[in-house]
């Protein structure tokens, strides 16, 4: 199963962010690159100057939003893992069962950090 196809609890959300954010990058892009159409006046340009400041700033909060929300995403993976150990552990149900789902949610935790650090090009740390 690949990680970017797992239903998870509010991952609607997290595609409306990662959407949004989007959407705010490539609108700060076209104000960057926007030539001056009609002159330049002083309010125009102040105007442009603080629609560019604020798609940032909103890019920016999204794009904390997603890591924060990977971040999440995979310490609830790491705790499912740690259940599935003890599960295994204390032979309760099927044990074989139980550490291929504790091995799955480790890769799943580890994607989602992977994830949470292309957002910005942050790092990978599992314990955040």
């Amino acid at each position: 199963m690949e990680p970017d196809r797992v239903e998870r609890p509010g991952g609607g959300r997290l595609e409306q962010v990662r959407e949004r954010l989007r959407e705010l990058r490539d609108r700060s892009r076209e104000l960057a690159d926007a030539p001056p159409n009609g002159g330049s006046g002083r309010a125009r340009v102040l105007r442009s100057a603080e629609l560019v400041r604020l798609a940032a700033l909103n890019a920016a909060r999204a794009g904390e939003a997603a890591i924060a929300a990977y971040h999440r995403a995979g310490a609830v993976h790491d705790r499912a893992a740690v259940l599935h150990d003890h599960l295994a552990d204390t032979a309760t149900g099927d044990a074989d069962r139980h550490r291929d789902r504790a091995r799955e949610h480790r890769s799943l935790a580890d994607a989602d950090r992977e994830r949470a650090s292309r957002v910005h090009g942050e790092p990978t740390n599992p314990h955040t």
